[in-house]
C-alpha cells in the first residue's frame, strides 16, 4: 500500500471510531494547502451536522499512537499531524525503483494522438507542445498500469496538401524539409492573393482524394521527406509514437461512412452538403462532406475514432490537440454518440494553450514559426557554455549539454497547466535558472554527488530497524528533514492525479518543490555543521543518506516520466 494512503486509512479509522462512515472520511481527508496547519485535514461537511461538532466528535475519538500523533478540531475541520518517526519509517521504506507505481490501469488500454504534424513541413517550436505533452501523458498511462498506444496521426491530406501541389508546379519540387516548409509558406501567401491559385490547390486536394497518380506520387514524396525530418526531431526529444498513421488511410472510410448514414437516415443533406446532427444541439451540426464532394477532417476524425475502437477496444482514448480546436472536439464526440457510440465518453481532448510569438499565435503559412531544432541547437549551445564555466572538468561535456539543452525545452512544456499558453521568449524558453528543468536535474546530480562521497545509502539492518538503528528514521529530527518526508509522501497521489487529470504540470511542480526543499536542506548543512549529511555520528550519517538517496530516487522518476535525463554529474 502506497504510504500516503495508509496515513488517510488511519484517519478513516479515527472517523469510523467517532461512529461515522469510514468510505465518506477516506474520500474527504486531503493534504491542506497550509502545510504548517496540519499534515492532513479532514473537512466535516459531509459527514454530519453540524460539521463542527461532528469535527469535536472525531477529535475526542482520536487515541495517539501508529501513524498519527495527533487530532484537533478546527471549526469544520480536524487537523492531523503525523507521528514522525513512525510516518519516516513507512515512507523510506516505500521508496525504491517502481515508487508510485499503480495498477490502475492494469488490463485498461488508452490510446493517445499526439504530434500529429502536418506533412511538408518542418516541426516548428509551437509543434513541440502536442509532442511532449503527449509523451509524458503516454510515460503517466504506464506508469500506471495503462496499456498505451501512442498515435501520430499526420495531416496528410486536405487543402493544405493542395497548396503545396500549387508550389510545387509554380516554383518547382523540394527535397528537403526546409525547402517543403519554404514552398508550402510561398505557397499559401499565393492562395491567399489570388483566387485562381486557390481554385487550383483544391483541385490537387480533390485528385488526392481520388488518388491520381500524379498526386499520389508528390504526396509520397512529401510525406517520406516530412518523416525522415520528424523522426529526427523526435529522437532528439525522446519521443516514441507506437503507431504512424495519416488522415489519407481515412478518405475512403469517410467517404464509405457519409454514404451509411444518408441511408439509414442518420446524415442528411443541407444546401448541398452533407451534415450530421451531434447529440447535443447546442454544438450545431458536423459537417461531413461539402457541397463540392470533398469530405473533411472532421469526417476523417469520426471514421478514425470507430477504427481505433474497433482495433484497439481503448478505454480511454486522448487527443492532444491545441485549444484553439475545442468546438471540433465536442461536436466529434457528441457526433459519436449521436451515432450510438457509448464509449464516445471515455475519449478526452487534452486542450494545450498556444504558442504566442510577439502576442500572436505562430503560424507556417504566415513564415512566422521558429524551428524546433534552431531552439535545441540554441539550448544546447547554452548549456555547454555554462558548463564551460562551471565544470570544466566534466567527462562527457558534448553529452550533458544536449540532455540540459532538450530538458529546458521540454520544461517549458510540462513546468506550466496544459491549458496556459506560452509565451514565447528566447531568454525565458532557454532559461537555467528558478523552475526549469535544468534546475531539477542540477539537484537531482548534487544528490548523486553526496551519495557517492558518502558511499552510498545504507538500508536499515532487518534485526535492528528501529528507530536508533542505522538508517533508522527517529535520528532524523530537524524540520528540514521533515519537510522532505513528507514531501516524498505526496508523490503516489501526485502520478494517479496527474494520470487522470491528464495533467504533467503536477509532476513537475512536486518534483520542484522537493527539489527547492532540498537545496533548503543542502544549503543549511553548509552553515551549520551539525545539519551536514556526511557527519561523523554513524548512524545519523546513514540516516540522511537514505532520505538523501529518497530523494534522489523521486527525481529520478519523476523526471523520466517528463522525457528529461537525470544527470548525476553536471
Amino acid at each position: 500500500m502506497q504510504a500516503m494512503i495508509e496515513f488517510k486509512e488511519a484517519v478513516a479509522d479515527v472517523a469510523a471510531r467517532a461512529g461515522l462512515d469510514r468510505a465518506l472520511a477516506l474520500e474527504a481527508v486531503s493534504v491542506p494547502r497550509e502545510r504548517e496547519r496540519a499534515d492532513l485535514s479532514l473537512p466535516c461537511f459531509r459527514l454530519g451536522k453540524p460539521p463542527h461538532e461532528v469535527a469535536k466528535r472525531i477529535a475526542a475519538a482520536f487515541v495517539p499512537g501508529g501513524l498519527l500523533a495527533s487530532a484537533e478540531a478546527a471549526g469544520p475541520f480536524v487537523n492531523f499531524r503525523f507521528e514522525r518517526a513512525a510516518a519516516t519509517r513507512l515512507i523510506l521504506d516505500a521508496v525504491g525503483p517502481a515508487f508510485g507505481r499503480t495498477d490502475l490501469g492494469r488490463g485498461k488500454c488508452v490510446v493517445i494522438d499526439y504530434g500529429s504534424p502536418n506533412i511538408a513541413k518542418p516541426l516548428l517550436f509551437h509543434h513541440l507542445r502536442s509532442a511532449v505533452i503527449g509523451q509524458a501523458l503516454c510515460r503517466l498511462h504506464r506508469f500506471c498500469g495503462y496499456e498505451v498506444v501512442g498515435l501520430n496521426y499526420l495531416g496528410d491530406v486536405g487543402t493544405a496538401f493542395g497548396k503545396l501541389m500549387v508550389g510545387f508546379q509554380r516554383f518547382g519540387e523540394a527535397h528537403t524539409a526546409e525547402a517543403l516548409n519554404e514552398t508550402y509558406v510561398r505557397a499559401s501567401t499565393l492562395c491567399a492573393e489570388d483566387e485562381g491559385a486557390m481554385a487550383e490547390a483544391r483541385e490537387w486536394a480533390r485528385k488526392l482524394e481520388e488518388e491520381d497518380p500524379t498526386a499520389k506520387r508528390l504526396w509520397e514524396g512529401a510525406r517520406r521527406i516530412s518523416l525522415e525530418g520528424f523522426l529526427e526531431v523526435y529522437d532528439w526529444l525522446g519521443i516514441r509514437h507506437d503507431v504512424v498513421d495519416g488522415e489519407q488511410m481515412y478518405v475512403k472510410p469517410a467517404a464509405a461512412l457519409i454514404e451509411r448514414l444518408l441511408s439509414d437516415g442518420r446524415a442528411r443533406e443541407s444546401d448541398g452538403a452533407v451534415v450530421l446532427d451531434p447529440a447535443d444541439p447546442k454544438l450545431g451540426v458536423l459537417l461531413l462532406r461539402k457541397s463540392d464532394g470533398a469530405t473533411l477532417y472532421q469526417t476523417r476524425d469520426l471514421a478514425a475514432a470507430i477504427d481505433r475502437h474497433r482495433r484497439y477496444g481503448f478505454a480511454r482514448m486522448l487527443y492532444v490537440v491545441d485549444i484553439a480546436q475545442e468546438l471540433h472536439f465536442q461536436q466529434l464526440f457528441s457526433g459519436l454518440e449521436a451515432l450510438g457510440h457509448p464509449w464516445a465518453r471515455q475519449c478526452r481532448h487534452v486542450a494545450f494553450g498556444q504558442v504566442l510569438m510577439g502576442g500572436k499565435r505562430a503560424k507556417t503559412r504566415e513564415g512566422r514559426g521558429v524551428l524546433l531544432t534552431e531552439v535545441l541547437r540554441e539550448g544546447e549551445r547554452r548549456a555547454a557554455e555554462i558548463i564551460r564555466e562551471k565544470n570544466a572538468a566534466l567527462a562527457n561535456p558534448a553529452e550533458v549539454a544536449k540532455a540540459v539543452g532538450v530538458a529546458a525545452v521540454v520544461f517549458t512544456d510540462l513546468g506550466l497547466l496544459v491549458r496556459k499558453d506560452i509565451h514565447f521568449d528566447w531568454d525565458e524558453i532557454l532559461s537555467f535558472d528558478g523552475r526549469t528543468g535544468p534546475y531539477l536535474q542540477y539537484v537531482h546530480a548534487s544528490a548523486s554527488s553526496i551519495l557517492r562521497k558518502g558511499g552510498g545509502a545504507v538500508p536499515p539492518e532487518p534485526s535492528r530497524g528501529g528507530a536508533g538503528a542505522p538508517g533508522g528514521p527517529g535520528l532524523l529530527l530537524h524540520d528540514l528533514e521533515w519537510e522532505l518526508v513528507r514531501r516524498l509522501a505526496e508523490w503516489p497521489e501526485v502520478v494517479v492525479k496527474a494520470c487522470e487529470e491528464c495533467e504533467p504540470s503536477l509532476v513537475s511542480a512536486h518534483l520542484y518543490e522537493l527539489a527547492r526543499e532540498f537545496r533548503s536542506y543542502h544549503t543549511a548543512g553548509g552553515r551549520d555543521a551539525t545539519l551536514r549529511v556526511l557527519v561523523d555520528d554513524a548512524a545519523l550519517r546513514a540516516a540522511r543518506l537514505r532520505l538523501v538517496a529518497a530523494v534522489q530516487s523521486n527525481l529520478a522518476i519523476g523526471l523520466e516520466l517528463l522525457g528529461i535525463a537525470a544527470l548525476v554529474e553536471m
